[in-house]
């Protein structure tokens, strides 16, 4: 039986804005963003795929023009994305696609909605922690720094030294608590067998420089019944701005049950990460109707 961790779920989706295209009856899309840009990060989605699906790109709490609203835990956020398929899609089922943290939020769905749920693009997001024991304490004592100041001049000027102008500006709509919560939820999808036995067909993908997603993505394809693990030469995380015609036709191609572009590279076989989920796996973690908020 699907559980719902905050009862006031349906009020606070009232509050959520939700970027929207397309003609409701459509196939329904949900884009997840990641734990900084709101919504707003997949308008060129939405624009491209407006005459063939009905796309739907909420700003979760504290993000975006939702970030007025207190943030939510993972699980709280696939509830309210639960929530937000049963009221706005009239076939209560929708295609998802995440990135970065918002892949993390697809793999909690894929553990507690998964009636709910067609077919998955996870992009940029795995189960196995990125750097491990110090390291993802430093990493996290680096958001906390940050965090205070995410969304000032100063860091958007900083990133757009980078290159990433753009991501600086959306930035600047995120709330500090939301952008500390999702990096700290984020950086490690759940993992139970509830996200493996998942029935939705689901695409993993990782730019070629995302070795540990990689490794992930090369093992969820070898474990879970319905995955694909690809991979974007000579790229690496959110490859998607540099590459958006691919990440679109990507998109549509999965969606549609259509062939793959061939510029994804198949992801070859490890063993050794098969081996390494499945340790993380026996840990014993709670299952995905019962982890709290």
């Amino acid at each position: 039986m699907r559980t719902t961790v905050h009862p006031g779920d349906t009020v606070r989706l009232r509050e959520v804005y939700v970027h929207e295209s397309g003609t409701p009856g459509s196939p329904a899309v949900v884009f997840i963003h990641g734990g900084g840009p709101g919504g707003h990060m997949w308008r060129g989605h939405l624009d491209r795929l407006a005459g063939r699906f009905h796309c739907l790109a909420p700003d979760l709490p504290g993000f975006g023009q939702s970030n007025h609203l207190v943030p939510l835990t993972l699980d709280e956020t696939a509830d309210l994305l639960g929530e937000l398929i049963e009221i706005r899609v009239p076939t209560r089922r929708a295609h998802l696609v995440g990135l970065s943290y918002g892949g993390a939020v697809v793999f909690a769905l894929l553990g507690r909605h998964p009636d709910l749920l067609d077919r998955a693009v996870i992009d940029g997001a795995g189960v196995l922690p990125l750097w491990g024991g110090w390291g993802d304490r430093l990493v996290q004592l680096g958001v906390i720094a940050v965090s205070p100041i995410v969304n000032t001049r100063p860091v958007a000027a900083l990133l757009g030294v980078v290159g990433l102008r753009e991501l600086g500006a959306e930035l600047r709509s995120a709330s500090p608590r939301a952008f500390r919560r999702a990096w700290r939820e984020g950086f490690t999808a759940p993992l139970t067998r509830a996200e493996l036995e998942a029935p939705c067909p689901t695409l993993l993908v990782a730019g070629e420089n995302e070795a540990v997603i990689r490794e992930s993505n090369a093992a969820l394809a070898e474990l879970m019944p319905h995955a694909t693990a690809r991979f974007v030469p000579g790229l690496g995380h959110a490859w998607f701005g540099w590459r958006r015609d691919l990440h679109v036709r990507m998109i549509e191609a999965w969606l549609s049950g259509e062939e793959l572009p061939a510029e994804l590279m198949p992801e070859p076989p490890s063993p050794s990460a098969v081996d390494r989920v499945l340790h993380r796996l026996s840990r014993g973690q709670p299952d995905a109707h019962e982890r709290s908020g």
